[in-house]
């Protein structure tokens, strides 16, 4: 942005930017931040919002292609940063960013008021190492691949984002509008956050959990051999009585040892490994079929449409019918 005082009693807002950044990781947080300067309607107060490349160079292309052209890089920045924000890229990207990036990030963490990241920004944090023994979150299909990766975090796959003073993370993409939200009613109150989340058609606090948008379990590709192999088994029996006795006979092993090296492998024991695929699998008829939620729930081995509403509480904080409504296809 051109001819701004950074020097005013605005506060400054850095969005870094990097090569295939998602389009909606930067516009979301943005129109989110400037809005409210409408809404204060004070020049004094509300945001000065800066992109920043995170490269030398000031042309950066998105996901989409689309050039997007910063104000600064991280060379030459030469203003107090108030709130500093890591969009998401590619991992691949994430693999490949220049240590100088990491430096300049570990520096400015000692400078501003709040370092937060959205979508998968989270593992260029963590890669920074500024997320140890941090509770945090990033888009839900890369929540395991980050626990994996950075052991000593506690990434939490629910919510939209997560406060962890001073560190702010968000979820896939869209989160990063409810941490913006979350930040707006931070420094200037509820009605300022209420107001701009009704202009721009969103929840201050949007119902329900990530989760929702995604599978309760990892990708398959993802999944360990006895991972694999124990999901093989059971994707086909789901509606019958599975014992975890059955499948550790199954897989040639006692009880004791496939419980401790499946918890090991997958993070999860094996009966929870059991109620997320019978969750997967009732979500999927939800969205895909019109059985009624009695004959899912008998389908997907959970017995009936109460244990079926306990589960869809317990992971997604909807019921089924709620789900149902929320997901299922246009007719």
């Amino acid at each position: 942005m051109k001819n701004v005082r950074k020097d005013s009693g605005k506060k400054n807002i850095v969005l870094l930017v990097l090569p295939e950044v998602q389009l909606l990781d930067i516009a979301g947080p943005c129109d989110v931040f400037t809005s409210a300067n409408r809404f204060l309607g004070d020049d004094e107060s509300g945001y000065h919002v800066f992109m920043v490349s995170g490269t030398s160079e000031k042309v950066i292309y998105s996901s989409s292609g689309m050039p997007l052209t910063c104000s600064h890089t991280i060379y030459d920045i030469d203003f107090h940063v108030d709130t500093f924000l890591v969009a998401g890229t590619s991992l691949a990207i994430v693999d490949d960013i220049n240590p100088d990036l990491y430096h300049f990030l570990q520096n400015i963490s000692t400078k501003v008021r709040r370092l937060g990241s959205v979508c998968i920004g989270a593992f260029i944090l963590a890669k920074a190492g500024l997320l140890k023994g941090k509770q945090v979150t990033t888009h839900w299909k890369y929540a395991n691949a980050l626990q994996q990766a950075y052991p000593e975090l506690e990434v939490n796959i629910n919510p939209f984002f997560i406060r962890d003073k001073p560190i702010y993370t968000s979820g896939g993409v869209s989160s990063g509008m409810d941490l913006a939200l979350a930040l707006l009613e931070e420094d200037f109150g509820k009605a300022v956050a209420s107001e701009v989340a009704r202009h721009l058609v969103l929840h201050l606090r949007r119902p329900g959990v990530q989760l929702q948008f995604g599978n309760a379990l990892p990708d398959y590709d993802m999944m360990t051999a006895l991972t694999k192999d124990v999901r093989d088994l059971l994707k086909d029996k789901l509606g019958q009585s599975i014992s975890i006795e059955y499948i550790a006979d199954t897989m040639h092993m006692s009880i004791r040892n496939f419980s401790r090296v499946f918890l090991k492998e997958s993070g999860m024991s094996p009966g929870k490994f059991l109620e997320k695929m019978r969750l997967d699998q009732a979500r999927n008829m939800l969205e895909y079929t019109e059985m009624s939620i009695d004959m899912i729930a008998d389908k997907c081995g959970l017995g009936s449409s109460v244990s079926l509403r306990r589960v869809f509480l317990k992971h997604l904080s909807l019921s089924p019918a709620q789900y149902r409504k929320a997901f299922k296809g246009v007719e």
